[in-house]
């Protein structure tokens, strides 16, 4: 029993902060045994305690110790102690506030200054919901991509929400992404910490460089650390597709993404053919210019579709 509440009581820390429907059942939980508040509250020091100690590294130190050995990528929070901040108590008046809407279109990227002084660049057809509280900082990503810098603020730590996955910073920049197939978490600087949103309290600790996919049901993320991938998944940012050594079909994927003017592979045999160079993610058409160039293809324009196929040999 005891375990239980303290898994529990994690799990409600690291959703903190809550609203809605979320909060009345906070409420229920906690009227229904005198000992979870006293759960809740630990858990909520045990995560104070973390994102202290993970403040320093986000200027550039090592990951934080414990004990003299190095912290290992993933903490339970669960029956974590230490003293319990006087501004806990406030945790149960969570913002119930909306916060702000705001959506992208096909072909649109934005960048969005924060309140606070960070800044969202948001990819395009993505939505997120944004409030900004006395308390905390809190962004639910509905769906498609942004990237966050991260203002630095100890006493306001700054969550992004995208459903299946949570991620938790004070001051660094990362980019979450969420999709039918799950969420990724890449970071770009400093230190971020993940959890699935109904696990019982794992968290991993991700450093610039790092990336945790997501899937739904999964108890844990799967992880890798490559930060030249990164970068080139995140050249949206500037209006590019960055290619090296992905594939015709994963190229034409991105670029569909962004315009109403779609290329479609006549001959699937193309679509598994290897590229590397920089593009105008809004210039499909160039793209297809240069692999009919590059490669055995030819390009046949019919309205909004960019078709491609083998260049067919010369009749004898």
């Amino acid at each position: 029993m005891p375990d239980r509440i303290e898994s529990e009581a994690a799990a409600w820390a690291l959703r903190h902060p809550v609203a809605g429907a979320e909060q009345a059942e906070l409420d229920a939980w906690l009227r229904r045994n005198p000992r979870h508040a006293g759960a809740l509250l630990r858990s909520m020091a045990g995560l104070s305690v973390i994102e202290n100690a993970l403040a320093p590294a986000e200027e550039g130190d090592a990951l934080p110790r414990r004990h003299g050995k190095g912290v290992s990528r993933r903490w339970m929070l669960a029956g974590t102690g230490g003293a319990i901040a006087a501004s806990v108590a406030g945790a149960f008046g969570w913002s119930r506030l909306a916060g702000q809407y705001v959506a992208t279109e096909r072909g649109e990227i934005r960048r969005l200054p924060l309140a606070d002084g960070s800044v969202a660049t948001i990819n395009t057809a993505s939505a997120l919901r944004i409030n900004m509280a006395s308390d905390s900082r809190r962004i639910a990503l509905e769906g498609g991509q942004a990237w966050f810098q991260v203002a630095k603020d100890r006493s306001r730590p700054f969550i992004v929400d995208a459903g299946i996955a949570q991620a938790r910073a004070v001051g660094t920049a990362f980019s979450v992404s969420r999709g039918p197939e799950g969420v990724q978490v890449a970071v770009t600087e400093g230190v971020v910490a993940v959890w699935p949103s109904d696990s019982s309290g794992a968290m991993t600790i991700l450093k610039a460089g790092d990336c945790a996919t997501f899937r739904p049901n999964a108890q844990a993320p799967t992880v890798i650390s490559e930060p030249a991938r990164i970068e080139r998944a995140l050249a949206w940012r500037n209006g590019d597709i960055a290619l090296e050594n992905e594939t015709l079909g994963d190229a034409i994927t991105q670029f569909n993404r962004y315009n109403r003017q779609q290329l479609v592979l006549a001959d699937p045999g193309l679509a598994n053919e290897r590229l590397v160079g920089l593009f105008k993610l809004d210039k499909p058409e160039n793209f297809a210019a240069m692999l009919t160039a590059s490669l055995d293809v030819e390009m046949t324009l019919r309205g909004d579709e960019i078709r491609l196929s083998r260049k067919r040999l010369p009749a004898r």
